[in-house]
């Protein structure tokens, strides 16, 4: 990784292409306060953390609730996931245009200086999201197994009817560790070479490193909200789906707003 957008962008696009198993994963703002042992809070119209709160309402699929003096093991393996290096393990992370410079050095840190395989934690959305649209998803039907693990609600067959849901209840952290039990145990089940297309929150991070311990054949992709669309979740909630909207005088100054917004062209 270079830590330049288009060209990491067509980096793990090669590894998709060639098929080469690869794991992906993504630490944004929610990560960076377990990481940092905050108190986390997401549900009922509040967002609560470090910086304050926040009124504002996130749908059911996005609630989560991380208690530092509960929840030692999932922090514990989530720091074990940001120091982990192997090959083909790449790590995105906050950058500059997310206004996060600390956490981004943070991650550097915990990867003992070494940028080789970091990347920007907003690769395949802002400014590279339509170019995943249309270059990346058509990627994944060139494998013939896919698996999306993510919230129950979510209806990959709507891409494709061959396509299965590995299903994750909400705010999982309460009961962790039989969650992670679970779904250890399902993606180790899976038929050789699979494609993972993961939306887990924080969980993608965690099952991304402990996985690979056991299925290197496994190419496991966090693809965070990008797909909500088109597997029947709600859009909408993050602003650059914004993007996928048809123009109308209001989403086209909503546009307008984001790709001329700070935080849309990624900057190490």
């Amino acid at each position: 990784m270079k830590q330049e957008a288009r060209y990491d962008f067509n980096q793990l696009s090669k590894l998709l292409l060639e098929k080469e198993p690869f794991t992906f994963i993504r630490f944004s703002d929610g990560e960076m306060e377990i990481i940092r042992n905050h108190r986390l809070f997401i549900g009922d119209g509040l967002i609560s953390w470090s910086k304050g709160e926040v009124e504002f309402r996130y749908p059911d699929f996005d609630k989560k609730d991380f208690l530092p003096e509960r929840d030692v093991r999932l922090r514990d393996d989530l720091i074990a996931s940001a120091r982990f290096s192997a090959k083909n393990f790449i790590k995105g992370i906050p950058a500059s245009h997310n206004k996060a410079v600390d956490d981004r050095n943070v991650l550097v840190d915990l990867n003992n200086g070494s940028l080789e395989n970091l990347t920007f934690a907003d690769l395949f959305i802002n400014q590279n999201y339509l170019r995943f649209r249309r270059k990346v998803i058509p990627l994944f039907y060139r494998y013939e197994h896919v698996f999306y693990f993510g919230n129950f609600r979510s209806n990959p067959k709507l891409l494709n009817d061959d396509w299965n849901l590995i299903p994750l209840q909400d705010n999982f952290f309460e009961n962790y560790e039989q969650v992670l039990s679970a779904s250890l145990s399902a993606l180790q089940a899976l038929p050789m070479n699979s494609l993972v297309l993961s939306s887990a929150s924080s969980l993608s991070n965690i099952l991304g490193h402990k996985i690979l311990q056991h299925r290197q054949d496994l190419t496991f992709f966090d693809v965070g909200t990008s797909l909500h669309d088109l597997i029947g979740l709600q859009s909408g909630i993050r602003e650059y789906h914004i993007l996928t909207q048809q123009n109308s005088p209001r989403v086209i100054y909503k546009k307008l707003q984001l790709v001329t917004g700070t935080n849309f062209k990624l900057k190490w």
